[in-house]
């Protein structure tokens, strides 16, 4: 499941900046840190809102302090602007486009990290339109809603000693591209069983990928049961599901764990992160 945090980075149609807040109190004390991020909609001729607050926050204080602030009733990202002036057109033609005239909608995102009841959020709605904001209040609930709606589009494959290296990295990166993936940190909650979750995933998402490491080639606990299922599918589907990425394994390795795997073309995971999550969505939606 994606995060509150994931939709706030990925979410805004339009092109943005953002900058961290510190928040304080009414009296001057730390209230907490915000993250916020102006969107600019150039064809809309219109600017507004994302924030996102943390757990970490007195919430309440942190949405006191915000809407009190000067920066977010004139929708700029410090006491003298934006800091930045963004002008958009082609080399040598006249026509130009740049963030100055871009009107404040008003228009006003929340990412809180979050439970609230609908009467809480109706409440944060009501207070914020009085002072002239229109507020979408986007929370925990919101995430779990919205994770719902979207199928994954690949089931990550990994051995967790792997995890903390490349795999939670690589999974975020996804998202950041727009593809869902199913990656147990985002989808396992306490009390899920094991087997029936994993075995959903592996039958429901359309492609693996499988994090081909020394871990994963020497785990015969759930690795190689997860590797089994999709071969299985591969053979019942005649279809290929597998996307390997290949992580300080050679083709002898891959041969002996797979021949049939060792065939298949992987992306190497010295080309770094981002690239590797790059070319992973390139072919992920040319399968979608």
């Amino acid at each position: 499941m994606a995060t509150i945090r994931e939709l706030f980075d990925t979410q805004a149609h339009a092109m943005t900046m953002h900058a961290p807040w510190g928040m304080t109190t009414a009296d001057g004390a730390p209230a907490g840190e915000v993250i916020a991020k102006v969107a600019y909609d150039f064809e809309a001729n219109a600017k507004y809102w994302y924030f996102y607050v943390s757990r970490r926050n007195d919430l309440s204080a942190a949405l006191a302090g915000l809407f009190a602030s000067p920066e977010v009733a004139a929708c700029r990202l410090g006491p003298d602007g934006d800091g930045v002036r963004v002008e958009a057109g082609f080399t040598g033609y006249t026509e130009r486009q740049t963030t100055e005239p871009l009107m404040f909608t008003r228009r006003v995102h929340l990412y809180l990290e979050a439970e609230m009841t609908p009467e809480d959020r109706q409440s944060i709605v009501n207070q914020t339109l009085a002072m002239g904001f229109h507020v979408s209040v986007r929370d925990l609930e919101y995430a779990r809603r919205r994770s719902e709606m979207e199928k994954p589009m690949a089931f990550i494959s990994h051995d967790s000693r792997d995890k903390d290296a490349f795999v939670r990295e690589l999974a975020h990166e996804l998202i950041q591209n727009g593809c869902m993936v199913w990656y147990d940190e985002f989808t396992l909650k306490v009390g899920d069983s094991l087997r029936e979750t994993i075995e959903r995933g592996l039958r429901e998402t359309k492609k693996c990928i499988v994090i081909l490491s020394p871990n994963f080639l020497s785990n015969s606990g759930w690795g190689k049961v997860e590797f089994n299922s999709v071969f299985t599918r591969e053979i019942l589907e005649k279809q290929s599901v597998f996307l390997p990425v290949w992580l300080n394994v050679g083709a002898k390795e891959v041969y002996e764990y797979s021949p049939s795997l060792a065939d298949k073309l992987g992306v190497s995971a010295q080309l770094g992160i981002p690239e590797v999550a790059r070319r992973l969505a390139v072919s992920l939606r040319a399968n979608s």
